[in-house]
């Protein structure tokens, strides 16, 4: 039997170690999967200035690296590398550099899209480094849910069953595989056709947000996205921000903006209330974190207010 094919985006930026593990692990999954499919990695190397690019052709030759000259971003960077690939691989797995698989990753992956021909987008259980449970699916934002969200309108127990969350926190919704509306990209194994018809990630996005607005383009297409948790991988989650306050305020106010370009682009004849509700809980929340003494938080909020 003649095997297949599976082409790996990876896009790195400034976190040598974090990447050097990622890569660790891949390797482990490439020799695992062999017999049954060629592998290919790509990692498109944003210009990072840690050492990244000479560590990753040191320490793993295996691995096709793409120097993009610049900070791409994850939606460019992964657009990036899709048009690097082999294109007659028939699968692919974008996986974030702060993502370690284990060795069956690749080969269960596999397994799923094959014997499920309903799947076209596969998103796996995510665990912390601690080994806790790490939400990464849900429903895909409308404006009323959104609306739910910022507000806290969606935790309410009578009131909550009118919004389908968009970042689901019960662990009862990660237990089972489902069909999903969108799952998060740190680790987005897919037939390779999804990608290439749906022109790739919105490169209006820089980071955060796009692979929820990527979801909305692959279900309008007909395509279906399943979450599965038979099988999990680690994942470290804002590695970029290296856990420092100023940088995770600046994820907080990529999030909240990139939902509401979300909104303008595939709502816009709500997105008038939908923008007035959205500054309404987002005052809320920076009161909120103001009284509790989280500087991070309302910084963040005061900014997105500005900006909204």
């Amino acid at each position: 039997m003649a095997k297949t094919g599976i082409s790996v985006v990876v896009v790195s930026w400034n976190t040598k170690d974090i990447t050097d593990h990622c890569l660790h692990s891949l390797k482990e999954a490439v020799n695992f999967v062999k017999n049954r499919a060629e592998v290919e990695v790509l990692v498109v190397e944003n210009d990072s200035e840690d050492g990244t690019p000479e560590m990753i052709e040191k320490k793993h030759p295996w691995v096709k690296l793409f120097k993009s000259g610049s900070d791409l971003g994850y939606a460019k960077g992964n657009n990036y590398g899709f048009a690097r690939i082999n294109p007659n691989n028939p699968y692919v797995l974008l996986i974030n550099n702060d993502a370690f698989v284990q060795k069956d990753t690749l080969a269960k992956s596999l397994d799923y899209l094959e014997k499920h021909p309903e799947c076209d987008v596969l998103g796996c259980g995510l665990r912390y480094e601690d080994g806790r449970f790490q939400p990464s699916a849900g429903f895909l934002p409308t404006p009323r849910s959104v609306w739910g969200w910022l507000w806290g309108l969606d935790k309410f127990p009578v009131i909550k069953k009118y919004f389908d969350p968009v970042h689901p926190k019960d662990p009862a919704f990660f237990a089972e595989t489902r069909e999903v509306g969108w799952v998060m990209g740190a680790f987005l194994f897919m037939k390779r056709e999804v990608f290439a018809k749906t022109n790739g990630f919105d490169e209006n996005f820089f980071m955060y947000m796009e692979e929820v607005e990527w979801c909305r383009r692959v279900h309008q297409l007909g395509y279906k996205i399943w979450y599965v948790p038979e099988f999990t991988i680690t994942h470290v989650d804002k590695a970029s921000a290296f856990g420092l306050p100023a940088e995770l305020a600046k994820i907080f106010y990529k999030e909240i903006m990139g939902l509401m370009y979300y909104l303008k682009k595939h709502f816009p004849a709500e997105v008038g209330w939908a923008t007035w509700a959205a500054r309404g809980g987002i005052f809320f929340r920076l009161i909120t974190f103001g009284l509790l003494g989280n500087s991070m938080r309302r910084g963040a909020y005061l900014k997105i207010l500005k900006n909204l």
